[in-house]
């Protein structure tokens, strides 16, 4: 991101442009499409078209959260699946103690 906007402010000023306007478009052009998107359809806090240092700074925040959740993805999609197992998988006779006495115990009903 950080690469894509230094020359695009290269660009930009070798081009002559002033307009905010124009910058803004041309900038929003160049961004990868989820973060133009994004940046976008904000509900809160979106940038003005005419403020190209607002989507310069939108986009650096919404890129460095992009590349935070895949880091966190990558992590958690190795973390090891016997570890969800244990989590998941019943503990041991207390927790079925614990089923019989929510459901019931269906033992309990049987006529001896």
């Amino acid at each position: 991101m950080d690469d894509y906007l230094d020359s695009f402010q290269a660009l930009v000023s070798d081009a002559g442009y002033t307009d905010p306007r124009t910058l803004v478009v041309k900038f929003r052009r160049g961004l990868r499409l989820g973060i133009q998107n994004q940046i976008a359809t904000m509900p809160y806090g979106r940038p003005a078209d005419t403020d190209p240092d607002a989507w310069y700074k939108a986009a650096r925040r919404i890129n460095q959260a992009r590349l935070a959740n895949e880091a966190f993805q990558s992590v958690s999609c190795s973390a090891p699946s016997a570890a969800l197992k244990t989590i998941s998988a019943p503990s041991g006779p207390s927790e079925a103690s614990a089923n019989h006495s929510v459901h019931g115990d269906p033992h309990r009903h049987r006529r001896r």
